[in-house]
C-alpha cells in the first residue's frame, strides 16, 4: 500500500493535471506496477538473495542498508558530480586536451550485491567514469584522467558506501591495481 501510495504521489507531482483523466491514469500505472513487482519479487536473482533467505529463516539476519544514513549519502554524491563535472568540463575545454584515461581494477569488501551495486551505479554516476564489469567483489572501472579515479584509489566513494551498511570505511577496497596503455602500474 505503501508503495503504490508513493507511485501515485510522484506520478501526480510529475504529471502535473489532477483532472479526472490524469488521476485514473496514475492510479492505474501505480497499481500495476506494485502489482509487478510483487510478482517479481518472488524470484532470486542472485545467489546471494537465496543465502540471506536462508539465514533469516536460521534467525541471522545480513547487514541491512542504514535508511537515515542515505539521507547524507545522496548530497556527498551530488556534491561529488557536481565537482567532477567541473572537473571534465575543464578537460574537455583545454585546447591541449590532458586526456589520460586508465582502467582501474579493485577488490571490494562490501556486505552484499545491493552495496555493490550502489558503489557501481555511484561510480558511473560520477563524470569521468564508468563501472565496466562487477564480478564477484572484484570492479573494472574506466577513468577519463587520473582525477576521476581518485575518489577510488582514496577509498572515499566505497567508504562512504561502506557507512551505509554500518562497515567501517578503511576496511572496504584492497588490491588496487591502475593499467594504463595496456601496461599495469
Amino acid at each position: 500500500m505503501v508503495q503504490f501510495l508513493l507511485l501515485l504521489a510522484v506520478w501526480l507531482l510529475l504529471s502535473g493535471h489532477y483532472d479526472f483523466f490524469h488521476i485514473s491514469m496514475g492510479v492505474v500505472s501505480s497499481l500495476v506496477i506494485v502489482l509487478l513487482h510483487i510478482r517479481v519479487r518472488k524470484y532470486y536473482f542472485y545467489q546471494e538473495e537465496i543465502s540471506e533467505t536462508k539465514a533469516k529463516i536460521k534467525g541471522f539476519f545480513p547487514t541491512p542498508l542504514r535508511f537515515g544514513r542515505v539521507l547524507f549519502y545522496i548530497p556527498w554524491l551530488v556534491w561529488q558530480i557536481v565537482l567532477a563535472s567541473f572537473q571534465v568540463a575543464a578537460v574537455v575545454l583545454d585546447p591541449r586536451m590532458p586526456i589520460d584515461p586508465s582502467l582501474v581494477k579493485f577488490k571490494s569488501r562490501l556486505p552484499n550485491t545491493s552495496a555493490k551495486v550502489i558503489l557501481g551505479n555511484s561510480i558511473t554516476l560520477t563524470p569521468g567514469t564508468i563501472t565496466i564489469a562487477i564480478e564477484e567483489d572484484e570492479f573494472l572501472v574506466h577513468a577519463l584522467m587520473d582525477a576521476s579515479s581518485t575518489g577510488i584509489v582514496d577509498g572515499s566513494l566505497p567508504g562512504e558506501v561502506a557507512k551505509l551498511y554500518e562497515k567501517k570505511p578503511e576496511q572496504v577496497v584492497e588490491d588496487i591495481r591502475i593499467i594504463k596503455s595496456g601496461e599495469e602500474s
